[in-house]
């Protein structure tokens, strides 16, 4: 079935939007694309008044007509095949692994706009459910020590103050509580409990950072057990180390101390 023809929006990416840009249109020659049922490189050229964007297969009457983006957009109606076509395969959409300039999805958006927001409605109840359980405060304190990188201040807060804080960063930044296919991890991820032993070790004094703040020491002996890279977060560095092998066994020493 052939796809009916309907107008489209493109928009440049990041800063650009408000940009005017006029996009090569391979007018010298110069710019190709992968060709992947040929398996070579093929000049495109943007003409209009042809049936194909390949330059070796444009006639002699092919007219090379400018692309120009104003206000950061442009809209191509349903009756310009061809500068659609040039477009969805010009090597500088984003699609392409381009960075100057993308298709306007307005289903896909609509559709990554409400999982978003779902995301965030489940991750709320989860803080809610965790509220309500006999011990879930120190859950919810756990949380939130290793967002604001303090077990005291997490410490100070109340039920309530902990769930706004976690709401909070929930709206700022939803994806922080999923996994890599964005289920929810929140109360259930081995890194925040890991690095919240790292904070709470450090507050009781079972552990401490050098004074050169590179290196995580015994707090009694003064003895180095990791030492962060140069330009490397200490905290970050030692909770990722607790997860290697030799680093299990400093967890279950300092698990035994605290």
């Amino acid at each position: 079935m052939k796809e009916s023809l309907k107008d489209k929006s493109y928009r440049l990416t990041d800063n650009r939007s408000g940009s005017t840009l006029m996009l090569m249109v391979g007018r010298k020659g110069n710019l190709t694309i992968m060709d992947e049922k040929k398996k070579t490189r093929r000049a495109i050229r943007h003409c209009p008044n042809q049936t194909s964007i390949y330059r070796d297969e444009q006639d002699s009457f092919a007219v090379v007509s400018p692309i120009i983006f104003e206000g950061g957009y442009i809209k191509v109606k349903g009756d310009q095949p061809m500068t659609q076509k040039f477009l969805n395969e010009h090597p500088s959409n984003k699609a392409n692994g381009g960075e100057w300039f993308e298709l306007v999805d307005d289903e896909m958006e609509a559709k990554e706009s409400i999982e978003n927001e779902e995301l965030k409605i489940d991750l709320k109840y989860l803080v809610r459910q965790k509220s309500k359980e006999k011990d879930g405060i120190h859950a919810l304190k756990a949380e939130v020590s290793v967002i604001l990188g303090s077990v005291d201040q997490a410490g100070s807060k109340g039920i309530e103050e902990l769930k706004q804080s976690l709401y909070n960063e929930i709206e700022a930044n939803p994806d922080y509580f999923t996994d890599e296919s964005g289920n929810p991890t929140i109360f259930d991820n081995d890194e925040v409990l890991r690095k919240y032993i790292v904070l709470k070790s450090i507050k009781d004094g079972v552990i401490r950072k050098s004074p050169n703040n590179k290196s995580i020491v015994w707090a009694k002996t003064k003895a180095v057990i990791a030492t962060a890279p140069v330009g490397v977060d200490l905290v970050d560095y030692f909770t990722s180390y607790l997860s290697t092998d030799d680093g299990i066994l400093v967890l279950e020493e300092i698990t035994r101390r605290s």
